[in-house]
């Protein structure tokens, strides 16, 4: 029997699984969840705020209407979002909108202000973290396959969907993000023609932001019909 898989635009109605999607997209590979530092404190799990950024239009790395999504036999398995970078914050969350995913997640003043803190603390100041710099006009990020559907070259079929998105809208280059160690993603994005573009090394982020941590590297690809 052949397998039937196909691709849409996200709706409001996918958010459960969008959400399910993004976390599984920020763990590898220290199968962590970068959310879960900033919510220390807050009783609040990862999900329940990556589900109320989704349904308040807060993130700038990709918002409901930005997703595709494969199904396989008529059931999503995958998604992956692809946008235009806001040319004015390229961090993963717009702070206007800190307030409706507070009401959204029934946060007191005093647990509000405590993300806020954290986030500013780590992605805040008066310059945009110099690694999150977009190197193309259109961005791909939160790629993921459910844990069950992995190993098929799934992962393969939504980046080149989501490339011909990019491609529809009239972008020339595409530009997606690994964390060094990544090695499942990184064969992925090559697969489909990505390039190394830049890379940030550990001692970058233990100098600039005293964490550990192992690093990005950035990717590039020509949006042209032959995917050179």
């Amino acid at each position: 029997m052949s397998i039937l898989l196909t691709t849409r635009k996200a709706t409001s109605a996918d958010i459960p699984f969008l959400t399910q999607i993004e976390y599984e997209a920020s763990l590898p590979p220290l199968d962590h969840c970068f959310w879960e530092d900033l919510l220390e404190g807050t009783d609040t799990p990862a999900l329940a705020f990556i589900e109320a950024e989704l349904r308040t239009d807060a993130s700038n790395w990709g918002n409901v209407h930005d997703f595709i999504v494969l199904e396989e036999q008529g059931k999503p398995v995958a998604a992956a979002a692809g946008y235009v970078p806001n040319p004015e914050d390229y961090c993963p969350l717009r702070l206007s909108q800190l307030e409706a995913i507070a009401q959204a997640l029934h946060w007191s003043s005093a647990t509000t202000s405590l993300f806020r803190d954290r986030y500013l603390g780590l992605f805040g100041g008066d310059l945009t973290p110099f690694f999150l710099t977009p190197q193309a006009p259109w961005i791909i990020e939160n790629v993921a396959v459910l844990p069950a559907a992995r190993g098929r070259g799934l992962g393969k079929t939504l980046l080149q969907a989501v490339l011909e998105e990019g491609r529809a809208q009239g972008h020339s280059h595409a530009g997606i993000m690994v964390i060094n160690g990544n090695d499942r993603a990184r064969h992925a994005y090559e697969a489909v023609g990505f390039k190394p573009y830049q890379t940030f090394y550990a001692d970058y982020f233990s100098e600039q932001f005293n964490i550990e941590f192992p690093g990005v590297t950035k990717f590039g690809l020509k949006l042209s019909m032959s995917r050179e």
